[in-house]
């Protein structure tokens, strides 16, 4: 049985500890009917583990469960058991960038506000490559190559049928920061163009002229779901990030990334900038 937590599995536990709680009983009385330890039947409820089908049942009867909610139930329990995406972590991540890349793969939007460097998703190969060499003090060269396939395998989520929508809002000095070579440069900013023309991608610049923005403290994303889950925020720093869930501290973040887009540049002069920055490289 599948062990790897996913939002679906989740919204399956949180919906039978709900229906626990009103029926005022405990794990113990769960875990006696079904003839399983507690801690199994706390897994269930966190989504670690998927109940069978027949524990299922047993579980909605003894929480006395109504036509409506066993008709949720079964939809749930559907739902499920759909494998989530598969996430390449490169060794040694820490658990927050797991729990990020997890969120990512499971989200319907992602927000990105950074002043240090072009996004991941957004990110050619020779690009990633030439950061993950120069943070050679927390990436062994001999993992390099993993930190970028795993990079690259993340951007699988911008295409297909029900791809991620991705709004990024970047600094000015990404753009004419030159990463690498001014051709590993090049094709990283044409590459920016060419993803802002896809409907699920906005960039926006945020220009020099601006000041200060935000918190400037580095870059951050705010992750969101389809449906009612909420939101959550991935702080990102060189010695493994921080996850953030809380509800108020996500709202914050969320106001912020809205300030900050407002005041950028529209995705037209954005577009326009990279352009210019584009021909400068070429003509040096």
């Amino acid at each position: 049985m599948a062990t790897t937590p996913t939002r679906r599995k989740r919204r399956l536990g949180l919906f039978l500890e709900g229906l626990r709680d009103d029926a005022g009983l405990h794990l113990r009385d769960g875990a006696d009917l079904l003839r399983v330890k507690e801690p199994t039947m706390s897994r269930y409820e966190t989504g670690q583990i998927r109940p069978s089908w027949a524990a299922l049942q047993a579980l909605l009867g003894l929480y006395r469960a109504t036509d409506e909610q066993r008709t949720e139930a079964a939809q749930l329990w559907e739902d499920s058991g759909e494998p989530g995406a598969r996430v390449v972590t490169p060794a040694g991540s820490s658990k927050a960038f797991r729990a990020y890349l997890r969120g990512e793969a499971e989200a319907a939007t992602e927000r990105v506000v950074t002043s240090i460097a072009i996004p991941g998703l957004l990110q050619t190969q020779a690009y990633a490559r030439a950061l993950n060499a120069s943070g050679r003090q927390f990436h062994a060269s001999e993992r390099t190559e993993r930190y970028v396939s795993a990079r690259m395998s993340r951007q699988a989520r911008l295409t297909g049928p029900s791809p991620l929508r991705l709004h990024a809002v970047i600094d000015e000095a990404t753009i004419h920061r030159v990463v690498g070579d001014p051709s590993v440069m090049i094709e990283q900013l044409n590459h920016l163009v060419e993803m802002g023309q896809h409907d699920n991608v906005t960039i926006q610049v945020i220009p020099y002229r601006n000041g200060a923005y935000g918190t400037m403290s580095g870059a951050f994303m705010i992750i969101g779901y389809a449906g009612d889950d909420l939101p959550a925020v991935y702080l990102e720093h060189a010695a493994g990030g921080v996850w953030v869930e809380n509800e108020a501290d996500v709202e914050r973040f969320g106001a912020m990334f809205e300030e900050i887009a407002n005041g950028a540049l529209t995705r037209e002069e954005s577009e326009a900038l990279i352009a210019d920055e584009v021909r400068d490289l070429e003509n040096r």
